[in-house]
């Protein structure tokens, strides 16, 4: 997967927004407010080098992940290590699992908003 698909995937989840708060070479994915996947946009510099991203998912999957793939999934610092897996693309981790991960962030975030930020919801 390149970059530019990751990113196009990233963005069509439901009411997802790109932001730069951290400059123009990080692309943070947002629902609600709230970061679900961290893109680099540099090859090289946080995260580590070559394309890749990091998202949130629950602990059990991130050190399943981490087992399964060590040379191409590590802890994504400085976010939680419990909560937030890096991810190496174009290499061990097969793209449908990528877009999986992806998924399953956005899920993740989206279930911790209020029910007014949600996508798809209306407001009273």
């Amino acid at each position: 997967m390149t970059r530019g698909e990751l990113i196009r995937a990233a963005l069509a989840f439901e009411s997802a927004i790109e932001a730069y708060p951290f400059g123009d070479d990080l692309l943070t994915v947002k629902v609600g407010g709230k970061v679900f996947a961290w893109i680099p946009l540099s090859d090289s510099g946080w995260l580590g080098t070559g394309c890749r991203m990091a998202v949130k998912a629950p602990t059990d999957v991130v050190l399943e992940l981490r087992a399964s793939y060590p040379d191409a999934v590590h802890a994504a610092r400085p976010l939680s290590e419990r909560h937030w897996v890096a991810v190496h693309l174009g290499g061990a981790v097969p793209d449908d699992e990528v877009r999986e991960l992806l998924a399953a962030s956005y899920d993740a975030v989206v279930a911790t908003l209020p029910m007014r930020r949600r996508p798809g919801s209306r407001r009273p």
